[in-house]
């Protein structure tokens, strides 16, 4: 890391980074401010009926100013700098009326009910200036941007296409008897980023419930809590860029005119559509509880951005995707109070879900993403949306071990890909515990993910065999009898397991209540998190969180050197005057 002068040690026009000289050279802070303000008056119009009205605003300014030293061996940075400042600014503006109604219609039956209309706009710009070669690293380069060469300093700014949502709403919740309960809602929302034929969509959702434990059939018996609940229900999604349907040109260097986006007026909301179904329940003076749900959502009309076919130019344009992302599952929630007496408690909670997807009736032309990063593999991709698999399914060739001179044994000689991984879940779990024992207090959080698959990227290309003798290689490798030469080919090989359980939280309390006459309800408390992890997944971590996407589709379970989850422990005291 250090010269013996203690300089860092790294070679002039080298690639490989010596972290220590980076964590120096490398520069970014960002200054965020906020300012929030609304009013809401109300007005009671008669008995039960009430008029209210809400605006509010939200004024975002964030600027960012970073920058590389000259000194570190970064291509394109290396004796040279590079700095940049940008300024952000974001305002949303909210207009709320809503007329509510309040009534015990009769002895049995209540009714709550709200109609309303909403409106939203959105407003984001801002500009950025980014400059290389200066004269000095003794200087903050983001203070004299004027400093570098002209032709090395560019200046950017934007204005996104003012977004507006226009929206109209009701829902009425009806009680009978404390036994049947009803709830109906509709919206009709409009958005001003649809094409011009599409601009409405209408969401209705409807749910009942039965509280059997208030019937006289059950009244007394086992259960302290017995309801069965339905629903159905439509929500519309409109999240992406402002004017994505619309025709849009871009100005850039000396007045230059370049098309963004291909116009689509027939663009429209993208839909789920849930089915839900659960019981919950209570026994034992409540001592025991939980829930356990199926659910089935589809996605219909999927908003996506694919490449302009031609003759169009050669730009993107959003479609609604031709086909249908089906998740379905089961959901169980456990909670039990195991001891429940004045100076010992202990309490265990637990919850999974079990989970599949799918994309269905999908005709359109393949979409591939995921991306592989790494020298060698540039622009391959490893994950492929296709109708009857899974959504970002591993469409790899298929490893088969190494063959007798030690290079990779691929299924037909690695001219066919095949669907050979899910990187999606089909287990989500999760487990608690909290022991009390007079004024100390113990608590455990676990969380884990079972059935998907990762891609090791990182023991794909940063440590393969062919950097033995020049750099890392996994260790292994080590006695494998495989070539130096053998290739680094995206393949099943770097497909894993990645099922694991993590021990999220732990803590460690103690009461000390109150000291003297001036402090009041002290405690003294202890937590560490990221514990604890239990997995066979080889990578730095299960829980995969490197960002990566293809023509702005993303994609799951790759990883790529990502920075390793920190394990905290925090030591801590609460108390008030």
């Amino acid at each position: 890391m250090l010269n013996a002068d203690g300089s860092f040690n790294f070679d002039k026009g080298s690639t490989t980074i010596n972290p220590l000289a980076m964590l120096a050279a490398y520069d970014d802070v960002s200054n965020l401010t906020n300012i929030l303000g609304s009013i809401s008056p109300s007005f009671k119009l008669a008995d039960g009926l009430e008029y209210r009205f809400l605006y509010s605003i939200n004024y975002g300014v964030g600027v960012r100013r970073s920058q590389i030293k000259s000194f570190i061996n970064v291509q394109g940075v290396e004796d040279r700098g590079w700095a940049n400042v940008g300024n952000n600014t974001l305002t949303t503006q909210q207009f709320t009326h809503t007329l509510s109604y309040n009534k015990d219609l009769s002895s049995a039956v209540s009714l709550n009910a709200v109609v309303g209309y909403e409106y939203q706009k959105f407003d984001n710009k801002g500009f950025s200036v980014t400059a290389q070669d200066f004269i000095s690293d003794e200087i903050d380069y983001t203070n004299v941007l004027g400093s570098s060469t002209t032709n090395n300093r560019t200046i950017g700014s934007f204005a996104d296409p003012i977004a507006e949502l226009q929206s109209y709403f009701g829902r009425a919740n009806f009680n009978i008897s404390d036994r049947y309960l009803f709830t109906a809602t509709i919206r009709a929302d409009g958005s001003s980023k649809f094409g011009e034929n599409n601009k409405y969509g209408v969401f209705p959702s409807f749910a009942f419930a039965w509280n059997l434990t208030n019937e006289d059939f059950l009244s007394g018996g086992l259960f302290d809590q017995l309801k069965l609940r339905l629903g159905w229900g439509q929500t519309g999604n409109q999240e992406f860029p402002s004017g994505s349907a619309q025709e849009r040109f871009g100005l850039g260097a000396n007045g230059s005119l370049t098309q963004e986006n291909v116009a689509n007026p027939d663009l429209q909301w993208e839909t789920s559509t849930t089915i839900n179904a659960g019981i919950d329940f209570a026994l034992f003076d409540y001592r025991l509880s939980g829930s356990v749900e199926y659910f089935n959502k589809k996605g219909e009309d999927l908003l996506f951005n694919f490449q302009a076919i031609q003759p169009a130019p050669a730009t993107r344009y959003w479609i609604n995707l031709p086909g249908e992302v089906t998740n379905s599952g089961i959901e169980v929630a456990l909670n039990a109070f195991i001891v429940e007496n004045e100076g010992l408690s202990w309490q265990v909670g637990a919850n999974a879900s079990f989970l599949t997807n799918e994309l269905q009736n999908y005709e359109g032309p393949a979409v591939l993403t995921g991306t592989l990063f790494g020298q060698g593999i540039s622009n391959a991709t490893s994950q492929r949306l296709a109708n009857g698999q899974p959504l970002n399914a591993f469409y790899l060739r298929e490893w088969n071990g190494l063959d007798d001179q030690g290079f990779d044994n691929l299924t037909d000689d690695g001219n066919t890909l095949f669907y050979l991984g899910d990187p999606n879940p089909n287990v989500l779990l999760g487990i608690s515990t909290s022991l009390m024992v007079d004024k100390l207090s113990f608590t455990l959080n676990f969380n884990g993910a079972m059935g998907q698959d990762l891609y090791n990227n990182t023991a794909n290309t940063v440590l393969p065999i062919g950097n033995l003798g020049s750099r890392n290689i996994d260790a292994k490798l080590v006695g494998t009898g495989e070539a130096i030469a053998n290739s680094i080919k995206p393949s099943s090989r770097y497909l894993e397991k990645g099922d694991y359980l993590k021990l999220a939280n732990a803590t460690v309390s103690y009461d000390l209540g109150n000291l003297g006459k001036v402090i009041k309800s002290a405690r003294l408390y202890i937590t560490g998190q990221n514990l604890l992890v239990f997995t066979n997944y080889t990578g730095f971590d299960p829980e995969v969180n490197t960002v990566n996407e293809r023509d702005g589709v993303p994609s799951a379970g790759i990883e790529y050197t990502p920075y390793p989850s920190a394990r905290t422990i925090l030591f801590g005291a609460n108390f008030s005057f």
